[in-house]
């Protein structure tokens, strides 16, 4: 499992949620929201939502994040294995973990490469709150990468061509 964040400073909401909704996804997928109402699968009214969210924030500046893109990626080998069932699970985990407090939506696409992969959008800030939903590199790594992939090492150890070797990584930096 490779999990990679992304960081939005322009309002794209509409683009982001459009490119995560589309059609061509939701024959075998699924929609999980949270503190979003209404159909999840209606771009214009979760795009308002969005929009409504951050005009609560307590710090404006020009560069603030309005918007996380985040993907946890999945090898071809596992594809088969995946289910909407063990993904969902997969899903909650991770928006509980990297943003509980925020507007959030999780969609898998299977159709886009050859893998399976989860995309996960998360707001700017905290839900009604105006709370920047910021988290340093170091807490993103050890507060939700290291414990997703704890969580599924130990709830669906089927998954074993997706598990990452962290020693490989570090000494393949090392020899360079």
């Amino acid at each position: 499992m490779i999990i990679k964040s992304k960081s939005y400073k322009t309002e794209c909401y509409k683009g982001i949620l459009q490119y995560l909704l589309r059609e061509s996804e939701q024959e075998q997928g699924f929609v999980i929201s949270r503190f979003l109402k209404g159909d999840n699968r209606d771009v214009n009214a979760l795009t308002r939502q969005f929009i409504v969210n951050e005009t609560y924030r307590k710090h404006v500046r020009s560069n603030s994040v309005k918007l996380y893109m985040d993907i946890i990626s999945y090898k071809a080998e596992d594809a088969k294995l995946l289910t909407n069932e063990k993904l969902i699970k997969i899903a909650k985990k991770y928006i509980a973990l990297r943003s509980p407090k925020s507007l959030s939506l999780a969609t898998v696409h299977r159709n886009e490469k050859s893998h399976t992969h989860l995309h996960f959008v998360f707001s700017g800030t905290h839900y009604r709150t105006g709370i920047a939903n910021r988290i340093s590199r170091e807490d993103f790594k050890n507060k939700v990468k290291l414990p997703m992939e704890a969580f599924q090492r130990t709830h669906f150890p089927e998954l074993k061509a997706s598990e990452i070797n962290h020693q490989r990584t570090l000494s393949a930096k090392k020899k360079r």
